[in-house]
């Protein structure tokens, strides 16, 4: 017998409700078990006993590099000819760092400016231009730290006069962060065998480690060093004194032990 389209799609349509009738059934005992173990799971997290602990390391340094900015600054009323100026001055400024053992890497340009002075007339109220300032700097990494101060006056015997600072580093600060960090571990771990122990229970493996201080090369000890440039050529030269003091370092974490 020839089944109309009407009736044809109703076949289909009733295969189609049986199919799915025949799968959900087949689902359902799955989805149940599986949300089971979902509200197991939530009991399970919510039953956990945890002790949270904090844990901190700090371990101390003599720094063994040194940076030092300085440079020098050109007045003149032509913007050109004080450029030529500070070029000059600084090339001889350099070359008598590079001349301690300072290699090339070690001297980079930090700043570079050219600023117009002016003259304001209260009268009129008009401003100009009368002349142009040139500020050059740069830094130096001082790999030998005792020769610091050595490169401070040699750079002030040849001209420098503007000086932006010294800040102490670690060329392995790394090194000494990961003792700090292995130093905070051991830290949280002590606070929780002591809570546990108090506690009367036993504490089980770690269930989460947060570390909470991050890798920082720190600028320790800074200070801006005023120059004498009008110091007589008779008075005695000495070794300007720099202390480069201690560095601290620090690591922090965060612990959960289960128990």
């Amino acid at each position: 017998m020839k089944l109309s389209n009407k009736h044809l799609i109703l076949f289909v349509s009733f295969v189609l409700v049986v199919v799915l009738f025949v799968l959900y059934g087949i689902n359902y005992p799955l989805r149940q078990v599986a949300a089971k173990e979902s509200v197991n799971e939530s009991v399970d997290e919510k039953d956990k006993r945890v002790i949270n602990v904090s844990g901190l390391g700090i371990i101390k340094a003599s720094p063994d590099i040194a940076y030092i900015t300085l440079g020098f600054v050109t007045e003149d009323t032509d913007a050109n000819e004080a450029q030529k100026k500070n070029a000059k001055q600084m090339d001889k400024i350099v070359a008598a760092i590079k001349d301690l053992g300072i290699e090339d890497e070690d001297i980079k340009t930090v700043s570079y400016n050219i600023y117009p002075k002016y003259d304001y007339d209260r009268n009129t109220g008009v401003s100009k231009i009368i002349g142009y300032s040139v500020n050059n700097s740069v830094q130096v990494t001082v790999r030998d730290i005792l020769k610091t101060g050595k490169v401070i006056d040699i750079a002030s015997e040849n001209g420098a006069n503007t000086s932006g600072g010294i800040s102490f580093g670690l060329s392995d600060y790394e090194g000494y962060y990961n003792n700090a960090l292995k130093a905070a571990v051991e830290n949280a771990k002590k606070k929780a065998d002591i809570i546990a122990d108090t506690l009367g229970v036993s504490l089980k493996l770690p269930v989460s480690i947060t570390e909470n201080s991050g890798y920082q090369q720190p600028p320790t000890v800074y200070y801006s060093k005023t120059m004498d440039w009008a110091a007589s050529d008779e008075a005695e030269r000495v070794t300007t004194p720099i202390e480069s003091g201690t560095l601290e370092i620090r690591a922090s974490v965060a612990v959960i032990y289960e128990y």
